[in-house]
């Protein structure tokens, strides 16, 4: 599997209070990682990611669609 960064995927809002959404894919797995690389949240089939319960800094988001790719993306929690 190759790691993508692709135009049609789009995070918001980021900076993110409540929830981030995914537009533009339809995710089947997302992954939230701090910045120490600890997995913090996992996801199925959805694209509205709660992260109220999360610190506030900076998160990895890996998102996985239906078709096997993979997708990268950086959210900031306040």
């Amino acid at each position: 599997m190759s790691e993508t960064k692709d135009s049609e995927l789009f995070i918001y809002p980021n900076p993110a209070k409540e929830k981030v959404t995914i537009e533009g894919i339809e995710a089947s797995e997302v992954q939230v990682y701090n910045v120490l690389g600890q997995l913090v949240k996992t996801v199925r089939d959805a694209n509205e990611i709660s992260v109220a319960g999360l610190a506030e800094g900076v998160y990895l988001v890996r998102i996985s669609d239906k078709e096997g790719r993979i997708f990268m993306e950086k959210v900031m929690v306040r």
